[in-house]
């Protein structure tokens, strides 16, 4: 082969690895911008109006979890930083938590402007709070930051899964959370349980995708159908998600052995992860745990307890802390 004809090729598999590589990218912006646009349009429609959701009490026992990780791992005095916050549904949260300092990013930058308000209207909120409209998948926030500021905490609440769209995204996530965490700092979350929705998929009859009730459902039609999609990977995982009143957009697969060996590289040591029914098994046994199951409505009140469909919809995440070596 001439020296001319071999350059040529080697140009030509160049060019194919540079499209590659950016179709790849405007797929990553695509997706993105898909689940910021579908956070940003749903609208904040107020207290009241919740209570009249089909997940009413599926809400509320997901804010119960919220509530006792937050108690468990966030002390007085704390700076947090809230990845992911959305509309700033963790606000009073983290008011009773006292904490000092409050950094909040979200990409959807609407559902940000809202937390904004909500922070705005809190009567004493007891913190400051900073705010930023950011993708922090594929940008640093250090940069945003005061050069001495430190995270006593990071929450990441329902929102970790998207990262595990490419390991590129999933790496500026942790680096994003470890950066600025300082030892001894607690990175706490949600997000669903992969190991349980894989075994739900392979127990569906053959050319079976998609399994759910009639609050949730969850498809991988395009990622596992034959001659479709890749398959089980690591990353880029993809499945369509829907829960009522709550979330229809695409989401990732998160394995966790992969996820627990690129956290450990970024110096965090796994405290404890628990899928929510385990979760609630063995927190509920606490008197205070318990209490406030009652004050926010999970158990007794007027409203009914929560539904089978809902106990099963809970079944799909699982909560986790990591700790900063």
């Amino acid at each position: 082969m001439s020296d001319r004809k071999r350059k040529f090729q080697d140009d030509d598999q160049h060019s194919h690895h540079k499209i590659s590589r950016a179709h790849n990218a405007m797929d990553a912006a695509t997706q993105a911008h898909l689940v910021a646009k579908h956070y940003n349009d749903r609208p904040d429609v107020g207290r009241e109006k919740r209570k009249e959701s089909k997940i009413i009490r599926l809400r509320s026992f997901n804010n119960w979890i919220k509530s006792t990780l937050i108690r468990d791992h966030i002390r007085r005095q704390y700076t947090v930083f809230d990845m992911g916050c959305g509309k700033g549904g963790d606000l009073n949260k983290f008011a009773k938590a006292h904490i000092r300092h409050l950094v909040a990013a979200d990409i959807a930058h609407v559902s940000l402007e809202q937390m904004k308000e909500r922070y705005k209207t809190m009567r004493k909120p007891g913190f400051t709070a900073e705010f930023y409209a950011m993708d922090c998948y594929q940008e640093p926030i250090a940069p945003k930051l005061n050069p001495n500021l430190r995270f006593d905490a990071v929450s990441m609440q329902f929102c970790l899964h998207y990262a595990f769209e490419t390991e590129e995204k999933a790496r500026m996530m942790l680096q994003n959370v470890a950066g600025r965490l300082r030892r001894g700092g607690r990175f706490i979350g949600t997000m669903p349980d992969a190991s349980w929705i894989v075994k739900r998929v392979r127990e569906q009859p053959e050319g079976v995708y998609r399994f759910g009730n009639s609050i949730y459902s969850i498809d991988f039609e395009d990622t596992l159908k034959e001659g479709v999609g890749k398959g089980l990977t690591k990353f880029g995982c993809r499945y369509m998600f829907h829960l009522v009143d709550a979330v229809d957009c695409p989401e990732y697969l998160v394995h966790w052995g992969t996820f627990e060996t690129l956290a450990k590289s970024y110096g965090l040591r796994l405290l404890f992860k628990e899928n929510f029914h385990d979760y609630y098994n063995n927190a509920s046994r606490d008197d205070d745990s318990r209490k406030l199951l009652e004050r926010i409505g999970v158990i007794g009140g007027p409203l009914p307890e929560m539904s089978e469909e809902e106990w099963e919809a809970a079944r799909v995440y699982l909560a986790f802390a990591f700790e900063k070596e």
